[in-house]
């Protein structure tokens, strides 16, 4: 067949898909090209309709495959990858199929953000898997023939700096006087327990035992009441001073004291305090604490406090017992009675660590 009669059986010929699958794997092999999409089929959805829809909380395959094998996904974090999605990738790629993208698209996209001076090394990342992530799933489901992803690249991220008060100066900055005594025990809280932010707003009256704190939930400000990060509850031992602390603020609650109610309530009975008013009055009582660097000290550094103070005395695993940075390993070694071992062996170390400062405001 000569060349001429070929493109003309090609052009005037009615082939079967299996007809054309066979002619793009030929030129596929011989490499004159990279990538071909056939029409009507899976990988020639549009790019932008294919983000748009993987990134929709309701309708993304994604998120039910997620949420089916008991993996957490929030709708905040699929807002905001769609949110990166519809500003950086649909308007370069949006009007080409799922299955035209190959690896230099991807890795045009990061030189270019990289080269943007506004846009933070983490952030160029982060735009960058809005769209990996979702081309991963398409490759594993035959929604595209190309692997885009395998082996890319990301920007070097220097971690920002942080700072971690000392004892010492926690100790100041919980003796000088707030203005918001409820945003003081939320810190103090965070202190003592190495509770996340989300955590220590999601605590409800019930969750207070009478020796423990049990971190059954988190809040978000789109999703609300969720479990706890990693999906895994935890508990926690506490004070008698801090117990006494917080049952106190929850039986202030002016919605009621149910067990369901918040410890730290905010505008309305279903919704708990803001955390923005604890980062900022936390910066007011560093500021007046005259603390050293305390642009860079926020309510996720006792997070840190917490960790970095109990790491000295503790193993590390065990110490993961109480932040909830805990593999499914980790869980599987410790036995209940294990656990609760580890549970007591943490309050005597966070008791003579903390305690003090506790004792001293209250």
């Amino acid at each position: 067949m000569t060349q001429t009669e070929f493109i003309s059986y090609i052009l005037e010929g009615d082939l079967t898909q299996e007809n054309v699958n066979a002619i793009l794997d030929a030129l596929k092999f011989k490499k004159y090209i990279v990538s071909a999409v056939v029409s009507n089929t899976k990988p020639s959805e549009t790019v932008e309709h294919f983000l748009t829809r993987f990134w929709n909380y309701d309708e993304s395959p994604y998120v039910r495959e997620k949420l089916i094998v008991g993996q957490s996904i929030h709708r905040r974090y699929t807002d905001i990858m769609l949110g990166r999605a519809k500003m950086y990738w649909i308007p370069r790629f949006g009007d080409r199929s799922v299955g035209s993208i190959t690896r230099a698209d991807v890795q045009d996209v990061m030189w270019t953000l990289a080269g943007q001076a506004k846009l933070a090394a983490e952030t160029v990342n982060q735009i960058v898997r809005s769209g990996t992530c979702a081309l991963k799933w398409a490759y594993r489901n035959s929604l595209t023939p190309n692997d885009c992803f395998s082996g890319l690249t990301y920007l070097r991220v220097i971690p920002k700096e942080r700072s971690v008060p000392s004892i010492e100066e926690a100790r100041k900055i919980f003796s000088v006087p707030w203005k918001d005594k409820a945003a003081r025990l939320a810190n103090i809280t965070a202190m003592y327990t190495g509770m996340r932010i989300g955590e220590v707003q999601a605590l409800q009256i019930g969750d207070i035992g009478r020796d423990r704190i049990f971190v059954r939930h988190s809040w978000a400000r789109i999703d609300g009441l969720k479990c706890p990060k990693n999906g895994e509850r935890r508990e926690i031992k506490i004070s008698a001073d801090l117990r006494k602390m917080l049952l106190q603020q929850g039986t202030k609650n002016p919605y009621g004291n149910e067990d369901s109610d918040f410890i730290f309530w905010g505008d309305r009975r279903n919704i708990p305090r803001g955390s923005r008013h604890w980062n900022e009055a936390l910066k007011e009582a560093t500021s007046l604490a005259k603390i050293k660097g305390e642009k860079h000290i926020t309510f996720h550094c006792w997070r840190h406090f917490f960790a970095s103070y109990m790491a000295d005395h503790i193993d590390e695993r065990k110490l993961q017992l109480a932040t909830g940075h805990k593999s499914k390993r980790m869980l599987e070694h410790y036995a209940a009675h294990e656990s609760e071992e580890t549970l007591c062996e943490l309050a005597k170390v966070s008791d003579k660590l903390f305690s003090s400062i506790v004792r001293g405001i209250n």
